[in-house]
């Protein structure tokens, strides 16, 4: 198996360790993970330099050099295009993974249809769950619930009487923080769609896999914990707009998409002005 890891606009830090070198020496860790592939894109020189000697110092690291320009799709799938892994562990800069997920998610797989991709949980560093997958069909105005900050699947009950390991649920979606797919399914499907420039590349490879006849999977026993980071305010609204477009297949739906880009990213600044964060300008959504 392959972890891909895309460090985009890493800061030096000089005070301890950073959620990025957490999370590389996490994924190294887990005896299920065979080689890592980090993607260096924007970084701080000083953070470029450490991974060069990483990589120097670990057979089963590669490092590769990203433009600042690419999306971030592409970025991941410059990372998949490196990969030696049967499968692949897509996994977020600042996401630490909790000792056993990997064989877990793994394991969650058997005998499911191809395509077929799993996810796993995610909480914050105070443990409280993050949102890290989707329930219902995914449709357009899936685009909306996520601008509006709705709350995705949440996980089953746990028995008090019984401490059988909860199984994989299926949903709409999962997040491509933690993510793992075979790498044959990746290809089959075209790998992530590069025109979206930060968010709802994952919603937009799940539904693919959906439509394809596959499964999508969230496995809850699999958790990581995910560093907080800052809205992505714009490049938010681009994503999920253009989600919007590429999903739409009603009369209705369509004519949604027509106006997907402003409604978005208006709702993306609401939401940011509410949770105290700046409001943004708006997107127009490309086809």
């Amino acid at each position: 198996m392959t972890a891909i890891v895309v460090a985009r606009s890493v800061a030096a830090n000089a005070t301890g360790q950073s959620a990025l070198d957490l999370c590389l020496r996490s994924a190294l860790s887990e005896p299920w993970v065979d080689d890592l592939v980090i993607v260096d894109q924007a970084n701080a020189p000083a953070v470029s330099s450490a991974l060069r000697a990483l990589q120097l110092d670990r057979r089963d690291v590669r490092v590769v050099v990203a433009d600042a320009r690419m999306s971030a799709a592409a970025a991941a799938n410059l990372g998949a295009a490196q990969a030696r892994g049967r499968w692949l562990l897509f996994l977020d800069a600042d996401v630490v993974l909790q000792r056993g997920a990997v064989q877990r998610m793994t394991s969650s797989a058997n005998g499911v249809a191809s395509p077929w991709i799993v996810g796993g949980r995610l909480t914050d560093l105070e443990g409280r769950e993050k949102r890290a997958a989707r329930g219902g069909a995914l449709n357009t105005f899936s685009a909306l619930a996520v601008a509006m900050g709705l709350p995705g699947v949440k996980p089953a009950p746990r028995k008090k009487a019984s401490a059988k390991p909860q199984a994989a649920a299926p949903v709409a979606a999962v997040s491509g923080a933690f993510m793992l797919i075979p790498r044959a399914d990746f290809s089959a499907l075209g790998g992530f769609d590069e025109a979206y420039v930060s968010d709802a590349a994952d919603l937009d490879l799940c539904k693919r896999a959906a439509d394809a006849g596959g499964a999508v999977l969230l496995q809850p026993q699999a958790s990581g914990v995910k560093f907080e980071r800052h809205r992505k305010g714009r490049r938010q609204a681009q994503g999920l707009a253009r989600f919007a477009v590429k999903a739409a297949k009603s009369p209705l739906e369509k004519a949604f998409a027509v106006f997907a880009g402003p409604a978005i990213a208006t709702l993306v600044g609401l939401r940011d002005l509410i949770g105290g964060g700046p409001p943004q300008p708006r997107t127009r959504s490309r086809r």
